[in-house]
């Protein structure tokens, strides 16, 4: 799991990156050529889920295609289950909010210690601490997508366990990352 772990983690900072790469500092596709549907029900419901972002293809995209990469093993040989589902949308859930943290952290415009997110990110319209509410409900959310499976056993754990080895591995890489790109940026800004 660990291996496993690592390796969702250098994906998530490498999609940052892809990312970084084509919106710049205009977050969330706000001046990408993508199609958005405006006021329709779906939009609206959306934008209820995401705490206020707006629906975009370009997020329908991406969010499918992650999605998808997540799934695949259901098609290369592991059973399908119930269980291995919700440790799928468990994942999802760690995923999307660590890979738009990196986002952050990564782009050149934003970072985190000389910038200040939380007045220039403002497609996230609440943050708790250093980082926007949604991260906290992206986490507890994952929590409870596995708690059938662990709640009342907690003795025979695993995929408890799993989620913990994955959310520290996530934790400690963001942590690496920021320190890095900080220390990386600081040579840059003094050149």
């Amino acid at each position: 799991m660990l291996y496993h772990a690592i390796y969702l983690f250098i994906v998530a900072l490498v999609l940052a990156y892809l990312e970084v790469q084509i919106e710049g500092k205009y977050g969330w596709a706000s001046k990408l050529p993508t199609w958005k549907p405006g006021e329709v029900w779906y939009a609206r419901l959306y934008r209820v889920i995401m705490s206020g972002k707006d629906l975009t293809g370009y997020h329908i995209g991406v969010f499918g295609m992650v999605a998808l990469f997540l799934h695949y093993p259901f098609f290369s040989g592991t059973a399908w289950s119930l269980r291995s589902e919700a440790l799928t949308i468990s994942l999802f859930l760690l995923f999307s909010a660590v890979w738009d943290y990196l986002w952050i952290i990564i782009n050149p415009h934003y970072g985190v210690w000389k910038r200040r997110p939380k007045n220039d990110v403002w497609w996230h319209k609440k943050w708790l601490g250093p980082f926007p509410d949604d991260y906290y409900y992206a986490c507890c959310f994952s929590l409870l997508a596995i708690s059938p499976w662990w709640w009342g056993q907690w003795l025979q754990a695993d995929i408890l366990s799993e989620w913990g080895i994955l959310f520290g591995v996530f934790v400690v890489g963001t942590i690496i990352t920021l320190l890095l790109v900080e220390i990386f940026r600081g040579d840059i800004d003094k050149k």
